[in-house]
């Protein structure tokens, strides 16, 4: 059982200040609280070079409040850093005492190339398939970087292309705004040059990510490893047009967008200029970027442990938890080589097997499935968990349905392995009575045309009507024959 600490980072960029704290645990780190005070220091940089005196004094004023819950806390392990408005204002230096003063702690300003590198380190702890450039907007600047981290990869790249810097351009006619940012990024090296992903970091693509599934109907309502098409970003800035003369369009997306709603048109302009650029048919949004990123400087980048250790941490797993979920992994092994399926993910949804045992039995498929489904899990895109999250609901009801405004997600096949894997962990759970001990009296396998559950002789009694309707389940969704055997040794 992973035994968690906490850690803070304070984040000071050009529009936000932002205080995450997180439970970290072996290689996994998740959001415990997190606070954003919308300070707006860099509102005035582009007309006057200095910081906004309203956003200092509303930050120094956020800084105190930050410090108070921190040291309320206990929490000794904390990280400041400080982005683009910090690093360009003629009043960065001064500002930059004052507020770690209030603070009470150092406050690191980072460079462009420092923010860009951190920002890819976050994609790594945030995705399986992390290969290709990042682009991160900030309120003022647009950092480009790739997530590669050798010695010979190319230098990252810092546009001031954020919606607070481009707040003049707000009047221009849509065409005069694009040949801006488009004349802005004709000079990127890095954009050419990407044979990956791009990956959209920073809450104004995020927003971007809401805004669309509201248009589009999009049920799933997870943003990390939701896709923008430059379609997507096509219906969203039609929307926003749109919203100027339509009252009910403007309230429906300013309800979703929020504080975000006025950088919404810049934003999807500049990322729908960074997917022509990049030469890919969309980007990836994620909720991983800088402030992750600072986090898995020295921690463990090895995405299988990420992903196991976010499930032991996140569903508050027990040691006997853990153990039963590893061993029913081993069990079941035989009819986990037949699914196409990534074998993390199924290692990770076999330590789900009892993330439900305590909830109420006449809702607890429901409750699972939701949990398992939106939980803030990284390196899992979104059939990853549909995937996992039927197969835990599964695991407690054989006649579990996937509500139908999910069914376009996921393939049929996908849903398939995910039922068979459900059912075979609700055998290996009845047979065992959930323990890691009894479990290792029993092996499936796979013998011509059948699904064998071999029990050692002396613990026959463990094979209840049940656990053979279990087996039966199991075998016919395997189109096979159940074939028990009682053995000397298994």
């Amino acid at each position: 059982m992973l035994a968690p600490e906490k850690v803070a980072v304070i984040d000071i960029g050009s529009n936000s200040c932002r205080l995450v704290i997180y439970e970290r645990a072996g290689a996994a780190f998740l959001p415990f609280f997190n606070e954003k005070v919308m300070a707006g220091l860099g509102r005035d940089l582009t007309e006057t070079g200095k910081l906004s005196k309203d956003g200092k004094a509303r930050a120094l004023d956020t800084f105190k409040r930050f410090r108070a819950i921190l040291e309320s806390l206990g929490i000794g392990s904390s990280y400041a850093v400080a982005t683009a408005a910090m690093r360009e204002a003629e009043d960065g230096p001064a500002f930059k005492l004052e507020a770690e003063n209030a603070l009470g702690m150092t406050l690191r300003v980072l460079g462009g190339e420092e923010e860009g590198e951190a920002s890819a380190r976050g994609i790594t702890a945030g995705f399986r398939k992390s290969k290709g450039l990042v682009a991160d907007l900030g309120g003022s600047s647009l950092e480009l970087h790739s997530t590669a981290m050798d010695a010979g990869a190319a230098p990252g790249e810092t546009y001031l292309l954020g919606p607070l810097a481009r707040a003049k351009d707000i009047d221009l006619h849509l065409d005069d705004r694009r040949t801006i940012i488009r004349k802005a990024l004709k000079q990127s090296d890095l954009l050419p040059l990407n044979s990956g992903r791009l990956f959209a970091v920073g809450g104004a693509w995020r927003s971007l990510a809401t805004v669309h599934m509201e248009l589009s109907g999009y049920q799933l309502g997870v943003t990390h490893g939701y896709k923008l098409t430059r379609d997507a970003l096509g219906m969203i800035i039609k929307a926003a047009q749109a919203a100027r003369s339509d009252g009910a369009l403007k309230n429906r997306l300013q309800r979703v967008a929020k504080r975000r709603y006025d950088a919404m048109l810049h934003a999807a302009l500049v990322l729908d200029t960074l997917i022509s650029r990049a030469g890919v048919s969309h980007a990836h949004v994620s909720a991983y970027g800088l402030r992750e990123g600072i986090l898995v400087q020295s921690a463990d980048l090895d995405p299988d442990n990420r992903l196991l250790d976010t499930t032991e941490l996140y569903f508050r797993l027990t040691a006997d938890n853990v153990a039963f979920g590893r061993q029913l992994y081993q069990f079941l092994e035989p009819v986990l080589e037949t699914l196409d399926q990534n074998e993390a993910i199924m290692r990770a949804t076999c330590l789900m097997a009892d993330a439900g045992a305590r909830m109420h039995p006449d809702h607890r498929c429901d409750l699972i499935f939701e949990q398992v489904l939106r939980a803030p899990t990284p390196l899992m895109n979104h059939s990853e968990r549909l995937f996992a999250a039927f197969a835990v609901a599964s695991r407690y009801t054989f006649k579990f349905k996937l509500p139908e405004d999910l069914s376009a997600l996921v393939k049929s096949s996908d849903l398939s392995d995910a039922r068979i894997l459900g059912t075979a962990m609700r055998l290996g759970g009845v047979y065992s009575g959930r323990s890691a001990s009894m479990l290792t009296t029993a092996k499936l396998e796979r013998s011509s045309g059948e699904l064998v559950l071999a029990v050692l002789k002396e613990h026959k009694d463990m094979v209840s009507s049940t656990v053979r309707r279990r087996h039966q389940q199991l075998a016919n969704l395997m189109s096979r024959e159940p074939r028990l055997d009682f053995v000397a040794r298994v």
